[in-house]
């Protein structure tokens, strides 16, 4: 299992990304991808395209972002969690409620799903159930 908080390029991108720094981030996020893709599992390569996401979202480069989040999505598509944090920043970062409810409907139906098998480092079905509808209620809300 892949441990990003073991790689500088994390540790760098993510108070860059905080502060502003955008291309400090975009930089780290990049070579971190490259330096992980080999070798880590869907999950934590859609988590780090979806922090390149949110880095072009706060940069104010929406269809980049937007690109991002799909080709996230398109990594880990078995994932509820791939579309839980895509709808949280589809709320937080981009101001898309109406495609925030339809991911949080897809996270939603993957959950229900015999397909879905939460791996032992997975969060629990109750998790899941409060982070839906507590950005369900952001994205009503919006």
């Amino acid at each position: 299992m892949v441990r990003l908080s073991q790689y500088p390029e994390y540790l760098a991108a993510i108070p860059a990304a905080a502060s502003g720094d955008f291309a400090a981030a975009r930089s780290n996020l990049d070579a971190l991808l490259v330096r992980i893709e080999a070798h880590a599992d869907a999950e934590h390569l859609a988590y780090v395209v979806q922090l390149m996401a949110d880095v072009e979202a706060q940069a104010g480069n929406i269809e980049k972002a937007l690109t991002l989040h799909e080709r996230a999505l398109a990594i880990d598509g078995s994932s509820p969690l791939a579309r839980l944090n895509c709808a949280k920043s589809l709320v937080s970062r981009l101001n898309l409620p109406a495609l925030a409810l339809e991911r949080l409907h897809e996270a939603e139906t993957l959950l229900a799903s015999s397909h879905w098998q939460p791996s032992e480092h997975d969060m629990s079905h109750q998790w899941y159930e409060r982070e839906i509808q507590s950005v369900r209620a952001l994205a009503l809300g919006a």
